[in-house]
C-alpha cells in the first residue's frame, strides 16, 4: 500500500506541474480527475470492503517431517479488494508461538497441533489507497502427526484372559460356545441337531464373546519435543497392537486441563484422540501415576529413550 500511495503522489504532482506549465482547461481537468480518483474508489470499494473477510487456509495435516503451507484467503460478495495481513503459529502443547514465514513452511520436525491466526489484517479500497481494519475469520488448526514407535517391550497380551464371557450380539461366528435350550425366535442354524437328537431337546450352541476388564493406557502429556515424539509414537503403535488383538481400550493422558479419558475401539476412534491430545495443553505439574485406576491392564507410556 505504501508503494501505491508513493504512486498517486508521485502522479498528482505531475499533474500539479502540468497544470502550472500549460494552464489550459484540459490540465486542469487532467489534475481534479486525479485528485478525486481516491475518493471515488473508496466509494465504489464500500460494499466490498463491507462483506470482506478474510482467514488462514492451507494443510489440515501433515506426517511428522513432511511439508506443508498456509496462507491468507480472502472472501467477498464483490470484485475482491486488495488486503494484506499476517499469520501466527502456536504450538498448542506448549504454547510457543512465532510469525508464520511463507518460505519456511510449517514446522513439521516435530508432532502436534499448530494453531493458525490472522492478526494485522487490514482490507483496502481498489486503488490501494485506504486501508481498513478487516473481519478476521476463526482459529485454524494443523495437525502433524506422530509416526508409530515401537516399545522396547512390547507387552504379551495374546493370551488375555477374559473376565467374562457374553452372547455375542446377532450370532454368527465365535471360537467359544455355550449350550443352551432354545427358546423361541432363535435362529435354527444354531440347534446342535446331534445333542438335540440324543437329549430329545432342541439345544443351541450360543457363540459367546469375551468380556474383558478395562484396558488402560496412560501417559502425562508433558516434556521436551522429542520426548512428546515418542510418546505420541507409542501411543500409536500400542494402539494399533490392541486394536491388532480385538482389545478396546482407553486413553487416560493428563493435560493442562486435567486428566483426558478417550475410550477406544477402532483405528478411526484412535486416529481422533490422538488428534485431541495433540490440540490440548501440556500439564504443568504432577502425575497420572499418583491416581489409581481399577484397570485389567494398564500401560503408562513415557518419552524416554529406553522407556518401556
Amino acid at each position: 500500500m505504501f508503494g501505491r500511495r508513493i504512486c498517486y503522489l508521485s502522479a498528482l504532482m505531475a499533474c500539479g506541474v502540468f497544470y502550472i506549465a500549460y494552464g489550459e482547461w484540459l490540465s486542469w481537468l487532467v489534475l481534479w480527475i486525479v485528485l478525486g480518483l481516491p475518493w471515488l474508489s473508496l466509494l465504489l470499494s464500500l460494499p466490498a470492503i463491507l462483506s470482506f473477510r478474510i482467514e488462514a487456509d492451507g494443510a489440515g495435516a501433515l506426517p511428522m517431517g513432511g511439508e506443508g503451507d498456509v496462507w491468507l484467503l480472502g472472501s467477498s460478495g464483490l470484485p475482491m479488494p486488495p488486503f494484506k495481513g499476517k499469520l501466527r503459529l502456536r504450538r498448542c502443547i506448549t504454547g510457543e508461538s512465532c510469525r508464520y514465514r511463507s518460505l519456511s513452511g510449517l514446522p513439521a520436525e516435530h508432532c502436534g497441533g499448530i494453531a493458525v491466526t490472522v492478526e494485522k489484517a487490514r482490507v483496502c479500497d481498489y486503488l490501494g489507497l485506504f486501508a481498513f481494519p478487516a473481519k478476521t475469520g476463526g482459529q485454524k488448526t494443523v495437525l502433524v502427526r506422530p509416526i508409530p514407535v515401537p516399545v522396547p517391550e512390547p507387552p504379551d497380551l495374546k493370551r488375555y484372559i477374559a473376565r467374562s464371557w457374553r452372547p455375542k450380539f446377532g450370532g454368527g461366528f465365535a471360537e467359544n460356545h455355550e449350550l443352551r435350550l432354545y427358546r423361541p425366535g432363535d435362529s435354527l442354524n444354531q440347534v446342535h441337531w446331534k445333542l438335540s437328537a440324543k437329549t430329545g431337546n432342541l439345544t443351541l450352541r450360543e457363540p459367546m464373546v469375551p468380556q474383558r476388564g478395562l484396558v488402560l493406557l496412560t501417559m502425562n502429556l508433558r516434556g521436551t519435543p522429542t520426548e512428546l515424539d515418542r510418546k505420541f509414537g507409542r501411543l500409536l503403535w500400542l494402539g494399533n497392537y490392541l486394536l491388532e488383538l480385538a482389545i478396546p481400550f482407553e486413553i487416560r493422558a493428563l493435560t493442562a486441563d486435567g486428566i483426558r479419558s478417550i475410550p477406544v475401539e477402532d483405528e478411526q476412534g484412535l486416529g481422533k484422540a490422538i488428534d485431541t491430545l495433540l490440540c490440548s495443553g501440556a500439564a504443568k505439574q504432577g502425575s497420572i501415576r499418583d491416581h489409581c485406576y481399577a484397570a485389567s491392564w494398564q500401560y503408562h507410556i513415557g518419552g524416554g529413550a529406553d522407556e518401556s
